[in-house]
This record gives structure tokens, C-alpha cells and sequence, in this order.
């Protein structure tokens, strides 16, 4: 117990004598540009369903949906784009 005292009195001790760290200086404040985001309107965003399985001969049925869908949703991307634009690039 005699020891510990000893030895825990000396670690103290060396630790005392080493000098306070300095703060280092105020960081700097970035300003990171935010993209901001339009709200989407739901129906833009809906989900259009064909019958994805079919049977051999129902295959031009099966690819006349996927077709309708394909046109549906480059028509509701083509409206989604004019909403949200592009962000304007800062100009130095």
C-alpha cells in the first residue's frame, strides 16, 4: 500500500510539471453552397404497371405495357427536369 502511495504521488508529481497546452486558434467558418431541392409533385412520382409475365402468346401485349411505361415515365422525368432546374453556377 506503502508502494502505491509512493509511486502515484511521483506520477502526479511528473505530470504537474509539464506546461499547460495552448488553445490552438478559432477555426475557420467555410460556406459550403446547398442545393435546394422543389417539392415533387406524387403524381410525377407514381409507379405505372404492366403484366410482367404472360404467356408466350400474349408477348406483344407484355411489351406494348412496358412501352406505354417506358413513354410515361420519360414524360414525367421531362417534367420533373423543368421544375427542379439546374442550379445556377455561381459566377465569380
Amino acid at each position: 500500500m506503502r508502494h502505491l502511495m509512493i509511486a502515484s504521488s511521483l506520477l502526479l508529481a511528473a505530470c504537474s510539471g509539464q506546461q499547460s497546452k495552448v488553445n490552438p486558434p478559432a477555426a475557420m467558418v467555410v460556406e459550403v453552397p446547398v442545393a435546394t431541392y422543389v417539392p415533387i409533385d406524387a403524381a410525377l412520382t407514381r409507379r405505372c404497371s404492366w403484366a410482367r409475365d404472360g404467356q408466350p402468346s400474349e408477348v406483344f401485349a407484355v411489351s406494348n405495357g412496358r412501352k406505354r411505361c417506358l413513354l410515361q415515365y420519360e414524360a414525367q422525368l421531362d417534367v420533373i427536369e423543368k421544375v427542379q432546374a439546374k442550379p445556377v453556377p455561381d459566377s465569380p
